[in-house]
């Protein structure tokens, strides 16, 4: 998903590119309203595409009167993308994060061992000048007190380790009701029918605003409720870039607004 940043995008199709899977990878690129910014790339691609088993293809989609950048438009983004794969396995990536060579290869195993319809992997926090994330905050809580607190709570089951910016994320079943469920979009891999099967919820409401709700929690909320066995690599293949809209957080913003 894309959109007012081809620059970044650049960088993110070169790591999809740089993927060390032995399988045929096409990454469908999902621009938001932007044409004009990115047709030029993608007639770059088109043309530097010369491999049947690393392909480009690209979708742009126009907003509908009203839309605002935010969860619900992601998550309809994100549904249609689904709708317009042709390959029976489908992994999330936003255009300002990287993958490790190994990412989707390292899922694809853990899928193929466990039999599990949804994996997913760790990530490493960066900043957008590529160096590591070690504050003791976490950076998905909009107040700084609160984002102390939470970290200080995901020190306790290894989420958070000092001096390290690897999170941690997990979904592991049978661990009790306050067990820690997270994980980034990006880290998943999921199989193309359980999508369609449990797609990503497309209501929001200010709970969810003043919660830092996104598309990622709803869907994992969704396939907890629908009782789907998931399983992590436990490996960081995942760059995950802050400073993207779900910790960006501006002063001016209005209550609700997405």
């Amino acid at each position: 998903m894309t959109r007012g940043r081809p620059d970044l995008l650049r960088r993110c199709l070169d790591t999809v590119r740089a993927q060390d899977f032995p399988g045929p990878v096409t990454h469908l690129v999902v621009v938001d309203d932007d044409e004009p910014a990115y047709r030029p790339l993608a007639e770059h691609t088109a043309r530097k595409d010369r491999s049947p088993d690393r392909m480009t293809a690209w979708h742009f989609q126009p907003r509908s009167p009203g839309d605002v950048s935010g969860p619900p438009v992601l998550s309809r983004l994100r549904n249609a993308a689904v709708e317009l794969a042709g390959t029976a396995l489908i992994s999330f990536l936003d255009d300002d994060n990287l993958l490790e060579p190994h990412h989707l290869s390292s899922l694809f195993h853990c899928m193929r061992r466990t039999g599990s319809p949804a994996v997913h992997s760790q990530c490493r926090l960066i900043y957008q000048d590529g160096t590591p994330y070690l504050e003791a905050r976490h950076p998905w809580v909009r107040d700084a007190g609160a984002a102390r607190s939470r970290y200080l709570e995901l020190r306790e089951p290894c989420v958070y380790v000092p001096w390290s910016n690897v999170l941690r994320d997990q979904v592991e079943r049978g661990a009790g009701p306050g067990r820690v469920q997270n994980a980034d979009t990006s880290e998943w891999l999921f199989e193309r029918a359980l999508l369609r099967t449990v797609p990503f919820p497309e209501t929001y409401d200010v709970d969810d605003w003043r919660n830092v709700v996104g598309e990622d929690n709803k869907l994992l909320r969704a396939l907890v409720a629908a009782d789907i066995p998931m399983v992590s690599t436990h490996m960081p293949t995942l760059l995950y870039t802050l400073g993207g809209y779900s910790n960006a957080f501006r002063d001016d913003a209005v209550e609700g607004e997405w």
